[in-house]
């Protein structure tokens, strides 16, 4: 649970700050991102042992690959709007799960 409430918080910083593209700009939207990988990817590795329920942190961590790859995607392919509805649709969907996941550690962990 520790390293929940370590990159747990993270994420859930990176991922408001993917939010605010218009505040931040492409090149920093960008950057955030890749940051966003690398600290979901430490995540992963320190956690993958603790997870409680494993098919919703697989499916977590595919829809920030969805979004991360329909992002690309749209960058070089302009004028799809169903690639934005997926981008936007999966990027919030990792984030609610995130927090659903975070929320539900700490519920059993209170239990315990």
């Amino acid at each position: 649970m520790k390293k929940d409430l370590i990159f747990a918080p993270a994420m859930l910083v990176i991922g408001i700050l993917l939010f605010l593209l218009r505040a931040t700009g492409m090149t920093a939207h960008i950057v955030i991102s890749i940051i966003g990988v690398l600290v979901l990817i430490a995540y992963t590795v320190l956690t993958k042992k603790e997870w409680k329920v494993p098919a919703l942190e697989i499916t977590m961590r595919a829809f920030y690959g969805i979004a991360l790859i329909s992002g690309i995607v749209s960058l070089n392919v302009h004028g799809i709007v169903a690639l934005a509805v997926i981008h936007k649709v999966s990027a919030v969907l990792f984030l609610a799960l995130l927090v659903v996941l975070l929320v539900s550690k700490a519920v059993s962990n209170k239990k315990a």
